[in-house]
């Protein structure tokens, strides 16, 4: 670390690096808890499961028969193809990103219908795009607004805080990422938002200190429900499952829920911010809300690891998750790599 911060920058740098450590695993063991009842709702989960504690198969989840508990889906997937891209260019690089995507949906199994397992729509086809030779800055799907990615974009907020990455950089940072994916007004404003948050954790900040601009941005944008639902969860948060599943069944759709990134956001900071910091407590409580449970269990699961400095009390069943030391190996290369690029620029 560089010699020329003070004691307090020091001690800061070092929290964050034991975050950055810390991200894969966590992605992963929410990714891994949520998804074999992703898209049931918090009564069916209720009805066939009882109340779910711990990594449970995937067995009733329609592309991933007959796996293991911990098996991992996209989220872990796409999260360590930036991961890996940051490391391997050492530095934000919208191609290598393009490539890390492509490379994961080439090795993800398929379904039935040829498609990779898991997988979202809008990264489905943007994928292909760039496949067949559209430019990243070119390839996302106009218009959508699902989460896929809030869900993968932790590991490049660990490196830009830790690189110290001037916020103006992160932001169109944020932009690229999010437009060769999901190219739409509010996917961009609630990856900014999702950024300026896990900053502001890994920072020692709170929630509401980077959420509240963004939540204005978004009514002033003509996104007044998504605007009302975000201020709800962040200032107002549920404190019991039942409330949970109250305010968040309905969903954008009216069935589905968790699927709708200003959704997703609202769901995770509302958990977070009633979870105390307990790892398994939070993630279960969004295991057990349903929905989009493999994407919000996730990014609980991250806020808590950022918060904590990568310290906090893993589940028991970690071990447990798919590729876990893989994922730990990268996390630490990850953490690493942004450490000497700073010590360099210093």
């Amino acid at each position: 670390m560089r010699s020329a911060r003070s004691e307090i920058s020091t001690n800061q740098t070092e929290r964050i690096y034991q975050a950055a450590r810390q991200i894969l695993p966590a992605i992963a063991y929410g990714d891994a808890a949520g998804l074999p009842v992703e898209a049931m709702s918090a009564e069916q989960i209720s009805e066939n499961y009882g109340r779910i504690t711990e990594l449970q198969a995937p067995s009733d989840h329609p592309f991933f028969p007959g796996s293991a508990r911990g098996t991992v889906s996209d989220d872990t997937q796409l999260s360590l193809a930036v991961a890996e891209s940051l490391i391997r260019t050492g530095g934000f690089s919208l191609e290598s990103l393009a490539d890390e995507h492509i490379a994961a949906y080439r090795q993800t199994p398929r379904t039935t219908e040829g498609a990779p397992c898991g997988w979202g729509g809008s990264t489905i086809k943007a994928v292909e795009r760039m496949i067949s030779g559209i430019p990243p800055r070119e390839s996302g799907e106009k218009g959508k607004a699902g989460n896929g990615v809030v869900m993968k974009m932790a590991p490049l907020v660990v490196w830009q805080v830790l690189g110290e990455v001037d916020k103006r950089t992160r932001r169109g940072q944020y932009d690229l990422l999010t437009n060769m994916t999901h190219n739409s007004e509010i996917a961009r404003i609630c990856t900014r938002l999702h950024g300026e948050v896990l900053s502001a954790l890994l920072e020692g900040r709170t929630v509401s200190e980077a959420a509240d601009r963004f939540i204005q941005t978004l009514a002033v944008n003509d996104f007044s429900k998504e605007s009302e639902l975000l201020y709800r969860a962040v200032y107002n948060p549920c404190q019991t499952d039942e409330e949970l599943a109250e305010r968040y069944a309905a969903g954008k759709s009216g069935t589905g829920y968790g699927f709708y990134v200003p959704e997703t956001l609202a769901i995770a900071y509302d958990i977070f911010l009633g979870a105390g910091g307990d790892m398994q407590a939070a993630v279960y409580r969004a295991v057990n809300l349903g929905g989009d449970s493999d994407s919000t269990a996730s990014i609980v699961a991250t806020m808590i690891a950022c918060q904590s400095g990568g310290v906090y009390k893993e589940p028991p069943d970690m071990e447990s998750v798919q590729g876990i030391e893989q994922l730990r190996t990268v996390s630490t290369q990850l953490a690493e790599a942004a450490l000497r690029r700073t010590v360099k620029l210093g």
